[in-house]
Parts: C-alpha cells; structure tokens; sequence
C-alpha cells in the first residue's frame, strides 16, 4: 500500500498496539528490534500517532514516508542529449548534497533559532554539504525543548524543513541534570535516549555515580551539552530482619513476603534463623531491581 508510513518509537509492542488500539487507528507490520519498535500507519494518521507518542521519552521517528512514484527515462537517439541529461543529473545530485535553506514551520516556528541551533551542532547548516540527517538525534534534542510535543526533520532537495508544533498549556520543563544513581548494586540495562551513557551493563556502581551524561559527540567529534532522556536498570542486594513469635511454615511465608516491599520481583538469596528473647528473627538476604530514570515521566 503506497500511502503507508514507517515509524519508529522506543516503546515496547504492548504499549504501541494498547495505545493505537485505544485510537482506533489501523496498524501494519509490527517487528521490535532493541528497544525500538517499528509499525506502519495510513499517512492520514500521522500527526495522530505522534500526538499520542508526544512525549519525549517515546522519541518517534519517520523511518520511511509512502513509495516514491517511479519515472520512466526515455532514451534519445542523439548523443549530445545523453551527455547533456549525464550532465544534469550530476549537477542535480551534487547540488543536493547542499544545504541552502533551513526552514522551521509550525506553531513551535518561534524557536527557530534554538532549532537552528541544534541543526548546527548536528552538523546541518545552510551553505554546507550535508550527506545524511541524524533525524533521531535531531529529534530528540528538539523535542526536549520546552512545550514541544511534535517534531519532524526532511530534506526537500536542498532545503530542510522542520516542522515543531507546541504546546503551551501544561508542559513540563524537562530536568537538565545528568542521571546519578540513587543506589549501589550492578547496573542490568542502561537505556540512553539522549545523552551519552557512562556505564555499561555489569558495571558495579555506588550511590552517587553518573549513569547518563547530558552531553553528546557531534560530528566532528566535539562534546556538546544536551539533556538526559533515559533509564537505568541497577540490581541492588539487601538484607532485613523479621521478627516473629515462633519458628513455624507460616511465620517463615510471612518474613519471606517481606522482601516484595523492595520490589516484586525480588529474589530470596538466603535465609537464617535464630532466637530472640521475644521468639525467632529471620535474617534474610535478597536483591531486587532498582530503576533510575530521567525526563521520562
């Protein structure tokens, strides 16, 4: 169907199908791949789609637009016309190459210069050779500006568009901090959305540590500040001490349910016993996981 549009959203399938679903919207070729999820929508339904993923930790993306219509090219009989159409196509093809004209529309046209800006640092600027757009990097930094609740980024030959739109009423500044963790433990799952990650999965961290660094390489391999979009997964090992009248099935269930208080997928580690002068105490062992995130309410 030539009016589908792929998209690219980091989201679980769950969330995509309940929330597309909820909005009667028809859905194609749903395939997860990391942390992305990507699906086909009827172009009519774009904007749509991207008001319900508005938030920034959602970071939707066009991946393909409809197919582009096919043209037949006649052969001509005379040589110089081969040459001269050689000749075209090649000055068109360098030309595009180039940058003239960056033009913000929208509602969110008013940040035309902290969006030219952006542009700029990921290496997008009128007058200069540009090969390919790093559209979700892009993106992600643009929808981290304040009120901004759309945004789409396409080269038209040599002009590139940006369409922002805002909200005004009810945005929420996002936080410029870096993401620290709250606690000590080994990191599981470090999901950086925007911002560049300071650990790796099996890395033991303490409390305090930066996880997610709001900086960025650009292309020409200096750092630039941005904000922190992402989550961190940390397995945190515990101890408590459950007192009880005596030491029987029940009482232990009761002290082993203890540890759900942490989190509900805790896990038993071990578990000891011994008299108190009030009954047993139950010394018990476990880890549970803990999640850090930022700019992702």
């Amino acid at each position: 169907m030539n009016n589908l549009v792929k998209l690219s959203v980091v989201a679980p399938p769950e969330t995509v199908i309940k929330k597309l679903s909820r909005a009667q919207i028809a859905l194609y070729d749903l395939k997860k791949t990391g942390v992305r999820t990507t699906f086909c929508v009827h172009d009519k339904t774009l904007k749509k789609v991207f008001a319900i993923f508005a938030h920034p930790c959602y970071n939707v993306t066009v991946v393909k637009y409809g197919a582009v219509r096919s043209f037949l090219t006649r052969a001509s009989a005379r040589a110089g016309a081969l040459v001269g159409a050689a000749l075209f196509i090649a000055i068109v093809t360098f030309c595009q190459t180039f940058v003239f004209k960056v033009e913000v529309t929208g509602s969110g046209a008013y940040l035309s210069p902290e969006v030219t800006a952006i542009l700029r640092d990921c290496g997008v600027e009128a007058g200069k050779p540009c090969k390919n757009i790093d559209s979700p990097l892009t993106i992600s930094r643009i929808m981290a500006l304040p009120s901004v609740t759309f945004c789409s980024v396409s080269k038209r030959g040599t002009v590139v568009i940006v369409d922002v739109e805002c909200d005004e009423e009810g945005s929420i500044s996002p936080r410029r901090d870096p993401l620290v963790s709250p606690v000590a433990g080994e990191v599981v799952r470090i999901v950086a959305i925007c911002g560049t990650p300071c650990v790796e999965a099996g890395q033991q961290v303490s409390a305090g540590d930066e996880l997610i660094s709001p900086r960025y390489t650009a292309a020409d391999g200096t750092f630039n500040s941005c904000i922190c979009v992402g989550y961190a997964d940390i397995r945190v090992r515990a101890s408590i001490s459950v007192a009880a009248e005596d030491d029987s099935e029940k009482s232990l269930q009761s002290a082993l349910s203890a540890v759900n208080l942490y989190s509900d997928g805790a896990e038993v580690l071990s578990c000891t016993v011994k008299q108190s002068s009030q009954g047993v105490i139950y010394d018990i062992d476990f880890t549970y996981i803990h999640t850090a995130s930022i700019n992702m309410q």
